[in-house]
């Protein structure tokens, strides 16, 4: 049975005098954190899923935490910082507000680190906001026990869970924003020019949105707007495109399926462009057009992995020509991106900090 299969029967777990433990000490958030029953054994139902692999060690609680919460309150999971892993992990148990037989005090999530703020940013404040939360949120910063906690189970999150549970997308459609209107160009590019390169970057975004606004597009940056500027622009487009990004997870909570969106891709491995169709395809009832055109890729060389933060290099011409194939554009010949790549790439190693090297692509450009 998918991961996926298992989230139809999303599920809530009452625990009574309920232990719940932040991370005391940095880097043990695997080891220490999580939600435990009365007798100190793990909360399963609390762990936090994170592709195939669960982000919370199956222990037993050893000391009783010494401060008390009173009353009734509802388990979040983690406090994400990152806004696409907020949207798809700290909200993914809201689904249980619609679901509840009695009222919470409060919403509960655990820090991320020991040393993360505990003042929520001006983004997730924002997101709250729109889903107009019946209680407020607090983030755990010392071990509990609490009174009553309900743990719901997760209902969205990322690579395996990327569809998310129909309560989930339910809760979303009728909670997150419904009153906005559509307004904006029936045209719309979402672009990463204007974040950090730290996030990771595309080489030749210049020229993708230049030939983009040549075919009638207007470029649009997420970070510069609020939210529901950001949900008015998503409703109002007919075309959408989008190199793969956090900002397209926000468009899959108000899509609707009149719109023809095309998500480019950025990393080679394809795992986060195949997680966002996934979520556009259940969220949004369509089918997006998913346009791997990646000719080099570069990583940072330490890491241990292949990153989320790797820079890729498009090849512009075709992109231009599967969009029109798409029928999101008239076909021509576009503008290709120029330049020394490699000597970029040295300027953005010497920028960031960080060591890239080219790594081999793990699916090859789709060119036809």
């Amino acid at each position: 049975m998918s991961a996926y299969d298992q989230m139809l029967n999303v599920t809530q777990t009452r625990l009574m005098d309920a232990r719940i433990i932040p991370p005391l000490r940095e880097g043990a958030f695997r080891h220490m954190a999580g939600v435990f029953d009365k007798t100190g054994a793990f909360c399963q139902p609390a762990n936090i899923k994170r592709g195939a692999d669960y982000l919370l060690g199956t222990k037993n609680l050893r000391e009783t935490p010494a401060k008390r919460l009173q009353g009734r309150h509802l388990y979040g999971g983690q406090m994400n910082h990152h806004f696409g892993h907020f949207l798809c992990e700290t909200l993914s148990r809201l689904w249980a507000l619609d679901h509840l037989d009695t009222d919470m005090d409060s919403i509960l999530f655990l820090s991320r680190r020991p040393n993360t703020p505990h003042d929520l940013q001006p983004f997730q404040t924002a997101i709250f906001d729109a889903l107009n939360l019946p209680v407020p949120v607090r983030i755990v910063s010392e071990p509990l026990i609490v009174d009553e906690l309900i743990v719901p189970t997760q209902g969205f999150g990322v690579d395996e869970l990327g569809e998310g549970a129909p309560e989930f997308r339910d809760y979303i459609h009728r909670s997150f924003l419904p009153e906005v209107a559509p307004e904006g160009p029936e045209n719309l590019y979402i672009s990463r020019q204007g974040l950090s390169l730290r996030a990771g970057a595309a080489l030749g975004e210049t020229a993708l949105s230049d030939n983009l606004r040549n075919a009638g597009y207007e470029e649009f940056f997420p970070e510069k707007h609020d939210i529901a500027t950001q949900v008015a622009r998503y409703k109002a487009a007919k075309n959408i495109v989008s190199i793969e990004g956090s900002a397209l997870h926000l468009y899959g909570f108000v899509g609707h399926k009149t719109q023809n969106a095309a998500v480019i891709v950025r990393r080679s491995d394809m795992l986060a462009a195949n997680m966002i169709a996934a979520q556009l395809r259940t969220f949004c009832d369509i089918t997006p057009h998913v346009l791997n055109a990646v000719t080099r890729e570069w990583d940072i060389a330490d890491g241990p992995v292949r990153s989320s933060k790797s820079i890729s290099l498009l090849d512009i011409p075709q992109l231009g020509h599967e969009l029109a194939q798409a029928g999101m554009l008239e076909d021509g010949a576009w503008a290709p991106a120029t330049g020394n790549f490699d000597r970029r790439i040295a300027r953005i190693s010497g920028k960031t900090n960080r060591d890239y090297r080219e790594v081999p692509l793990q699916t090859a450009p789709a060119h036809g």
